[in-house]
């Protein structure tokens, strides 16, 4: 799919804060859709996002929703022939669905919605293997990395992105109107080609949430870093499941929160 396919253009007043008129200009806008997930005998998902990856996004939401443990667990994974921004999955007759039947409205911002307390969902999260070392010259490389690839920021400067890095190479970016999505494309991309997400490293262009360090942690990421902060819940998750997180990324610098020993 091309940047066109993404972005809308619309005609916009600029304000002088020096002069304090107004001058007609044109910018590219992200555009927000809604893309259905129907899975069958498990429910429905309409996630509000940036069209494009759909094929990803709708792989990696079933994932990190753990409806799935891998690509094989689905039989079916296609576009409804009678709408573009309709995914069809079917899972493979001998996987098991447990208590995840649902039908959601996740909007652009959302992360676990219907779900129970978070002390429960901490407890049943995976403690994430322990094989990754990455020097502190390559963690903080990682956030330009991440920039160059933000094709959609560049034009719009309104979307999250989400790199996944494994043996010193960016192998999928995940980008989209939002953080819990961006990630979900990443993964689903890893999916879809096949490369194991286990043993990598995730780059995030904003803060982490709780729901980001469980989607990490689902997918057996070692390390995030984000250039921007964490919160106190998904710190408590990283202690739990594993993983190095490190947020304030950038200039250099990190700030680690747990599990410093990857970092050599």
């Amino acid at each position: 799919m091309s940047i066109d396919d993404v972005v809308n253009e619309f005609e916009v007043d600029c304000v002088s804060a020096q002069s304090g008129q107004l001058s007609r200009d044109k910018r590219l806008v992200v555009r927000e859709e809604p893309l259905t997930i129907e899975i069958k005998d498990v429910g429905t998902f309409t996630i509000m996002s940036a069209p494009c990856d759909q094929m990803a996004l709708a792989l990696g939401f079933v994932f990190t929703e753990g409806l799935i443990d891998k690509r094989d667990d689905i039989d079916i994974l296609a576009k409804c022939p009678d709408d573009p921004n309709v995914i069809q999955i079917q899972l493979a007759g001998d996987k098991k669905i447990g208590d995840k039947r649902r039908n959601l409205l996740i909007v652009s911002s959302c992360g676990i919605c219907g779900s129970e307390e978070i002390g429960k969902i901490i407890d049943r999260l995976p403690v994430v293997g322990d094989t990754l070392r990455m020097k502190m010259s390559e963690l903080v490389e990682m956030p330009r990395q991440l920039r160059e690839r933000q094709e959609i920021f560049q034009q719009t400067g309104g979307t999250h992105a989400v790199g996944l890095v494994r043996h010193g190479e960016m192998v999928a970016v995940g980008e989209d109107i939002g953080r819990h999505s961006a990630f979900d494309k990443a993964i689903g991309s890893c999916l879809l080609r096949e490369i194991p997400t286990t043993s990598t490293a995730a780059v995030l262009s904003g803060r982490v949430s709780f729901e980001m360090v469980t989607k990490a942690a689902t997918a057996g990421v070692e390390l995030i870093a984000a250039v921007s902060a964490p919160t106190s819940l998904a710190i408590k998750a990283a202690q739990k499941c594993n993983i190095t997180l490190c947020g304030f990324v950038r200039d250099a610098k990190a700030t680690v929160y747990c599990h410093g020993h990857r970092i050599v």
